[in-house]
């Protein structure tokens, strides 16, 4: 039976980025009959414990290529809080979700893991990384550069975290089964090599707008392009990108609402989401409110929010549900999930107008409404204060998972 590997970089602690897509393929995967699994490499990211933090996110199977190389990867964490005391100059502790320890951080920046026993060790001054199993040191490296590379006690070898993954791969799938990447600017030669030398085909996942001057980004010759955007593949070519919708929606709502005053908007506020104008405009339009689903931009605090304007984080499921219209001030947009999810859930959504995503939703749906600057976001906020019949947005229609089924066997060749 086909299977599907989706290669990623670092555990991942939310779902505000490629997870979501990731997840929603997990899904429909599994409605097609296809098992899927989340091949998991890197150290961005330090978690009390990478097995419960998957599972809490809702990914099913995955394997750390990285981890995964000890025998008590996998062991449920057992050890007490109690053994804390026997160490000395500890800054902060952090516990799994039974209580017990999982990651340790010392005063000089050193960071501990735990499950059954020591399970790594990292020390961020020289760049040091040391797995443990049960009988001592399993493998060892200095994670300065971007790729890392590790010695192997067992084998004596030296190898790449990419070529963890190919020996991790060349085990266990075949040439039959298919394999994807999410947004990856540089390809390493070894991943490279690994392909081309196996015969496998590598499905390369863009999320964002190729065409966009400062991502300098290059289609790669030697594999299968996806992209986010059905504009993409049009101004593209279908010999050159394949659309591929990166999530789903189950039905979509519609609703009527005489004024919209509450709103959200929610994602990983990076620069290119430009919260910081959403916030602004808040603060000039006193009778709406606006809660961000998030992190909060640079140089903004909690504490110097306008009081209109509320701050809930990262939680694993947004209630839009709370709110009547969603906005979003990005600079560039392939797919906006968080603006699809939206328009799923009944509300009002006000977009920037810029290319691929905002544009093309209020193209094909006339209940979308677009603005350029921060005076035309405040404009409309104060035309949706008054009474009048606002119709939810319904571009979400597009993303049905009825109809995403089919594109995946399509594109996919399943």
């Amino acid at each position: 039976m086909t299977k599907v590997f989706t290669i990623k970089e670092g555990v991942p602690f939310n779902i505000y980025g490629f997870e979501r897509s990731q997840l929603a393929r997990q899904d429909i995967f599994k409605q097609i009959g296809v098992d899927q699994q989340l091949v998991v490499t890197n150290l961005s990211i330090f978690v009390p414990n990478f097995v419960e933090t998957l599972k809490d996110l809702g990914f099913e199977n995955f394997y750390h290529v990285i981890f995964e190389k000890s025998d008590i990867a996998r062991d449920e964490p057992s050890v007490d809080k109690s053994f804390t005391e026997t160490l000395e100059d500890i800054s902060k502790v952090e516990y799994t979700k039974e209580g017990f320890v999982g990651l340790v951080h010392y005063k000089n920046g050193n960071i501990e893991c735990y499950t059954s026993q020591l399970l790594y060790r990292y020390i961020p001054k020289t760049n040091e990384f040391t797995l443990y199993g049960k009988n001592g040191v399993v493998l060892e490296g200095n994670v300065s550069e971007s790729y890392h590379k590790y010695y192997v006690k067992k084998t004596g070898e030296f190898l790449s975290q990419w070529q963890l993954v190919s020996e991790y791969l060349v085990e266990n799938s075949t040439v039959d089964d298919r394999f994807i990447i999410d947004m990856v600017n540089e390809y390493p030669l070894q991943l490279r090599k690994f392909f081309q030398n196996t015969g496998r085909e590598l499905f390369a996942y863009t999320h964002y707008n190729i065409l966009a001057p400062f991502m300098k980004f290059v289609l790669q010759g030697w594999c299968t392009n996806l992209v986010a955007s059905p504009v993409l593949e049009s101004r593209l070519g279908s010999n050159q990108v394949k659309f591929l919708p990166p999530m789903y929606v189950e039905e979509v709502e519609e609703k009527v609402y005489t004024r919209v005053k509450d709103w959200c908007i929610v994602g990983n506020m990076t620069i290119v989401k430009k919260c910081e104008l959403a916030i602004e405009a808040f603060r000039e339009t006193p009778g709406s409110t606006l809660t961000i689903y998030g992190n909060l931009p640079k140089g903004y605090k909690e504490e110097n929010l306008p009081e209109n304007v509320k701050f809930a984080g990262f939680i694993p499921k947004v209630p839009y549900e709370k709110h009547e219209g969603y906005i979003s001030c990005s600079l560039s947009e392939c797919f906006a999930n968080a603006a699809v999810e939206a328009s799923s859930r009944g509300l009002v959504c006000l977009l920037s107008n810029v290319d691929l995503a905002h544009k093309y939703y209020a193209s094909i749906c006339d209940n979308t409404r677009t603005f350029n600057s921060l005076e035309e976001l405040v404009e409309l906020l104060e035309k949706y204060q008054k009474e009048d019949e606002y119709t939810s947005s319904i571009f979400a229609r597009e993303y049905l998972k009825s109809n995403l089924v089919e594109d995946y066997k399509r594109v996919l060749k399943l």
